[in-house]
């Protein structure tokens, strides 16, 4: 079992690492690009980008040296999109249109695999919050988010509403500050196993 802070610690080392080779990933094609660190996940902007939300909120966690290293490695991100702005938003939506895919790919499975989905729910939501975190960023001045995402998203979310049991937060504990209820109810319970079978069969493609 890892610490709170060995999990924070952990998380801040990707970080740096995914801000380190976030030049070449936006100037690159690749959509799955593997870090120089092999121990680390692939390098994504929206996995970047849900780190850099939630660390600064739990940066009381981390010791000085660590808060420095954390701002350090934003400055960074940050210069780095400078003038990046058009390839930025452009690679971001390549980033979402994956994760909306993959998302309901998730979700039909519950349809015929639905005790195996969901205990791998709390795995699996990570690609929920990872659309948060970039759709968040493109809202943001300069970028343009493609308004098709926003309602495609609310047609995931609604059906899983419709089929959703409130419980606990479903990762570790020391993320919960970082995800209040109201915004990430997603992350507190899990799909309904009482649910029909064909609870997730109408859900609607997913653009490309």
């Amino acid at each position: 079992m890892f610490s709170e802070h060995q999990i924070l610690q952990r998380d801040l080392k990707i970080l740096e690492q995914m801000a380190i080779e976030m030049e070449p990933y936006l100037i690159s094609d690749t959509m799955h690009w593997t870090m120089a660190k092999r121990d680390m996940p692939k390098l994504t902007i929206g996995g970047y980008l849900m780190r850099q939300q939630r660390l600064p909120i739990l940066s009381n966690y981390l010791r000085p040296e660590e808060q420095a290293r954390l701002d350090v490695a934003i400055n960074h991100f940050n210069q780095t999109l400078v003038e990046k702005v058009v390839r930025f938003e452009h690679r971001a939506h390549q980033e979402l249109h994956a994760f909306l895919n993959e998302w309901t790919c998730y979700l039909r499975g519950l349809t015929k695999y639905r005790a195996l989905a969901v205990t791998r729910y709390a795995s699996e939501v990570d690609t929920r919050v990872v659309i948060t975190a970039v759709i968040d960023k493109l809202l943001e001045t300069p970028y343009q988010l493609d308004r098709r995402i926003p309602s495609e998203l609310t047609v995931l979310d609604r059906s899983l509403r419709r089929h959703w049991q409130v419980g606990k937060f479903v990762w570790e504990p020391v993320w919960q500050p970082a995800y209040p209820k109201e915004k990430y109810w997603w992350l507190y319970g899990k799909p309904d196993l009482k649910t029909s079978s064909q609870a997730y069969s109408i859900l609607p493609s997913v653009s490309e």
